[in-house]
């Protein structure tokens, strides 16, 4: 269920394999991925060689690298520099991706998952199916302060439909809330009057200052398999604090796009040209409440002062991450799976090291959950760069044999305090 990275590199590993038979329901009617968020210039934060095969299979058909070739751009994309990808290409890789696989359906809303016997009755808008293995992956879901709840949709909205959303921005008092990589985007998007001359434009974030992404080699290290495997072993008071520490490794700015903004700042300086009338970014400080509408008042919250402000807004556009949920569909089985409160306000199904749900039923009836354990397995959870693998790790646990080699990765860094042979 659902026909986002995860299951698309499931049914794209799954191919070559004659023994399993996947049906992928998508409920939306045709591919996107992040359509709210396809800005012009956005670039991918990841290696495209962790697309949904190459780490599992570097020879499989439909790897980023097969799509290059048969669109006829890969000598162009050496040339160029294979790392730049921007985000509108890899939304097209997986489109070209998803249809070659015959088993995708879009279209198909999964309505309930219920257990019936020995097996699982799946009910969509369409039809029903009967299985013994339900592999769910449908992504996480916009994290909105509780501030924010009540507000004009069309006026407070999440980052991830800003580009869905109606766009009359003219002259009007637009605050972006949040200091990740999406916050920093739109306000750059904001800035260079892609949406028209703004009369003011306030970006707020509570972190300290815009930092950038933690990119380093060692720093890489913590997306290879080995380190969710150590992760998955420590308490959840070890787990807290280590994804608390690394947050910029998933959201930081990209050091270009923090250029590109500091560049646009200093060429307000010189003329005005379409940029806003008013710029403001508040750094360290929390956005608390809303009062009024059209415009509304933004109470704001300097954290290490206590000083308050208000910002005047027509428009508030709210970065501020995602959360796991229970997908609703799965009510008539939630007194049967085990859940875990985690940071941030998520809740995840319990899962194993293969992914497999802790599941009260029949031992014949499998569930298995994609990005949707960050707080479980560690921070590459909900990030591209584990797919593949744990895509593997699905299907060989799913068909009981090894069809994709998921052992650990060579790495400068060692887990488990494992001891060198050299020091033994």
């Amino acid at each position: 269920m659902g026909a986002g990275p995860a299951n698309l590199s499931l049914a794209a590993l799954a191919a070559p394999i004659p023994e399993i038979s996947l049906h992928i329901l998508e409920r939306s009617e045709a591919p996107s991925w992040h359509p709210g968020l396809l800005l012009d210039g956005a670039l991918m934060q990841t290696s495209p060689l962790k697309d949904l095969v190459t780490p599992a299979d570097p020879t499989s058909a439909y790897s980023f690298l097969a799509y290059l070739h048969e669109k006829r751009r890969l000598y162009q994309a050496i040339v160029r520099g294979i790392a730049s990808v921007g985000r509108s290409e890899f939304e097209d890789y997986l489109k070209w991706a998803t249809e070659k696989l015959a088993n995708v359906q879009f279209g198909e809303q999964v309505i309930a998952v219920e257990l019936r016997g020995d097996a699982f009755s799946i009910a969509t808008n369409r039809r029903n199916y009967q299985t013994r293995t339900t592999v769910v992956g449908v992504g996480r879901v916009p994290s909105v302060p509780d501030w924010s709840r009540n507000a004009p949709e069309n006026q407070v909205f999440h980052a991830s439909t800003f580009l869905l959303r109606r766009r009359e921005f003219p002259n009007k008092r637009v605050v972006v809330v949040g200091g990740g990589q999406s916050g920093a985007e739109i306000f750059l998007h904001l800035l260079t009057g892609a949406c028209g001359a703004l009369g003011a434009l306030a970006w707020v974030t509570r972190r300290a200052s815009i930092f950038a992404l933690e990119d380093s080699p060692f720093v890489n290290e913590w997306f290879f398999p080995q380190f969710g495997a150590w992760f998955l072993e420590q308490s959840d008071a070890a787990r807290k604090q280590t994804l608390e520490r690394q947050v910029l490794a998933s959201d930081g700015v990209n050091p270009a796009t923090l250029r590109a903004i500091y560049n646009a700042l200093y060429d307000r300086e010189v003329r005005r040209g379409s940029y806003p009338a008013q710029v403001e970014i508040r750094v360290d400080t929390m956005a608390e409440e809303l009062r009024a509408t059209s415009p509304f008042r933004l109470g704001v919250r300097q954290q290490a002062t206590g000083v308050r402000a208000e910002h005047v807004a027509d428009i508030i556009v709210l970065a501020t991450g995602y959360r796991t949920e229970i997908p609703p569909f799965l009510e008539p089985v939630a007194n049967r799976l085990s859940i875990v409160s985690a940071p941030g306000g998520s809740r995840e199904i319990v899962v194993g090291k293969e992914f497999r749900a802790r599941f009260d039923g029949p031992e014949s009836c499998r569930l298995y959950v994609q990005n949707g354990a960050r707080f479980q397995h560690g921070i590459a959870d909900t990030n591209l760069s584990l797919v593949p693998w744990r895509a593997s790790t699905v299907l060989n646990s799913i068909i009981g044999r090894v069809a994709y080699d998921c052992g650990p990765a060579t790495g400068a860094l060692k887990w488990h305090g494992a001891v060198p042979e050299s020091a033994r």
